[in-house]
């Protein structure tokens, strides 16, 4: 491995060990009284730091919002990163993320809430994302269900947003998502899709490897859209419709100016 990856990881270990005390410290006031500062001022800070460390540049477009639930489509761990560097979301992800050693770890600590996609309605996984929400935290997926090379966007699953019409907003009948389109630029002409892990052959961890070696870095753009209101859709299939073209229309109208 190269010199440059070996001082980027090192940077990372210590970040992280420096400020797992404080994390944890911050974990507890969350669970004993809803105090989420701590929490959500060192995940920023950590996620813009490794950014720094690896040298992704980070922007954004768009203004975000108080909105309930955030989603985009996905491209990259690193997608993780920016998220984090901008919200203050707690993700929901397939339930195969928690066994990946290390970034496991990482995804538990974050209060992710993990998820079997063919058995989303399991009352113990809605009640987990409902509980979440009634605490007044938003929550953030990936409709898609996989990752891509960037190029494109894949038609968003419907089962996730059948949330928006719980009981958490049923009574109020308020309530909003806010679509956001996730674009790279990459540091590799011939490459664009250099920071997507969608390729059969690859795995994450080799993604991570290619990517830390890599001495000069590109960057990654989050285009954030006009929330929608739950209640002008009637389903959960027409909303996430309606954020399918919203994150595509971000795809194309900024693809060319990055």
């Amino acid at each position: 491995m190269s010199s440059i990856a070996i001082l980027r990881i090192l940077i990372v270990l210590a970040l992280t060990i420096t400020l797992m005390p404080i994390y944890l410290l911050g974990l507890a006031l969350d669970c004993l009284f809803g105090q989420r500062i701590i929490v959500l001022l060192i995940k920023k800070f950590w996620s813009r730091a490794v950014m720094k460390t690896i040298g992704i540049k980070w922007e954004l477009v768009g203004l975000k919002s108080e909105a309930h639930i955030f989603v985009s489509n996905h491209v990259s761990w690193i997608d993780i990163l920016a998220i984090n560097s901008t919200l203050d979301v707690v993700f929901v992800a397939k339930k195969e993320v928690r066994s990946l050693p290390g970034l496991g770890v990482l995804a538990v600590l974050g209060q992710t809430i993990f998820i079997e996609r063919k058995s989303l309605n399991a009352l113990t996984q809605k009640w987990a994302v409902e509980e979440c929400l009634k605490k007044g935290q938003s929550i953030f997926f990936f409709p898609e269900g996989t990752s891509t090379d960037g190029s494109i966007i894949k038609q968003f699953k419907s089962s996730l947003f059948e949330v928006c019409y719980g009981e958490t907003f049923k009574e109020k009948i308020l309530g909003s998502v806010q679509p956001l389109t996730i674009i790279y630029k990459s540091p590799v002409e011939n490459d664009p899709s250099f920071y997507s892990f969608w390729r059969e052959e690859d795995t994450i961890f080799e993604n991570i490897k290619k990517i830390i070696k890599k001495a000069r870095h590109g960057r990654v753009r989050l285009v954030f859209h006009k929330p929608i209101e739950f209640n002008k859709y009637g389903n959960r299939k027409n909303l996430s419709f309606a954020c399918y073209k919203a994150v595509e229309s971000g795809l194309v109208s900024q693809e060319n100016s990055l």
